[in-house]
């Protein structure tokens, strides 16, 4: 028999209905990496209004490291602006920092932002 799971893993794997209130000790995140940079920055919507308040309380709000791509023309404002593009809404102290060159005219980009209350906790117009 496999050992039983952890308590912030079930916690994890519960039904919507069953996973409302507090997560347990170890059961919040601080970091989402989106590594497929081809695509990445394009789910940078899935974040707006996407924490309930109630659960997340007063916790610092996760850092988002988006992988992208960037081409020589382009700056690393100009990656930042397409992710606020995505995202719907302006990124506060985004650190954009190169990974590595894969091609010709073709750069690997970290773009990595804090998450803001506007952003995590909006509602739907």
């Amino acid at each position: 028999p496999q050992p039983p799971k952890p308590p912030q893993v079930k916690w994890a794997v519960k039904g919507l209905e069953e996973d409302e209130g507090e997560p347990p000790a170890g059961a919040v995140f601080d970091h989402v990496t989106m590594n497929l940079p081809a695509t990445a920055i394009e789910f940078l919507d899935v974040f707006k209004g996407a924490f309930d308040r109630a659960v997340w309380g007063s916790r610092r709000l996760p850092t988002i490291h988006c992988y992208t791509f960037k081409c020589a023309s382009e700056t690393f404002d100009d990656v930042v602006k397409r992710g606020e593009g995505y995202l719907g809404a302006k990124i506060t102290d985004p650190h954009v920092h190169e990974v590595r060159d894969v091609a010709p005219n073709k750069i690997m980009l970290c773009l990595s932002f804090t998450l803001t209350p506007e952003v995590a906790f909006a509602e739907e117009a």
